[in-house]
């Protein structure tokens, strides 16, 4: 689970590319996520369906498996992914999760 916040986006073959900058890593997979300036690639064919529409300047919580980026560096957001519009308040929600999580409560 990551915060994003969308800076571009570009079409890039069967994939969409875009540049987000990590705001807080909640939990982490098998793949280290550092905070910063990344790339997320989404299948232009989960691009079209635009649940949500990804919009550059906008925040989002990004929720999903840890999979492989196509060749890349970078963080994937496949089908089985969720991309929801981020609300403020749950940054202060989601750190008391991950301190439980920390100390074997969650």
């Amino acid at each position: 689970a990551v915060q994003v916040h969308v800076l571009k986006g570009d079409k890039a073959g069967e994939w969409w590319k875009f540049t987000v900058n990590i705001i807080s890593v909640y939990k982490q997979g098998e793949h280290r996520i550092r905070r910063g300036d990344q790339l997320l690639w989404v299948r232009a064919k989960d691009v079209a369906c635009k649940c949500p529409k990804i919009k550059p300047g906008k925040k989002y919580l990004l929720l999903g498996t840890d999979d492989d980026s196509p060749g890349q560096s970078g963080v994937v957001a496949d089908k089985g992914s969720l991309l929801i519009p981020w609300k403020d308040l749950w940054g202060r929600r989601l750190r008391k999760f991950q301190q439980r999580d920390k100390r074997g409560k969650c």
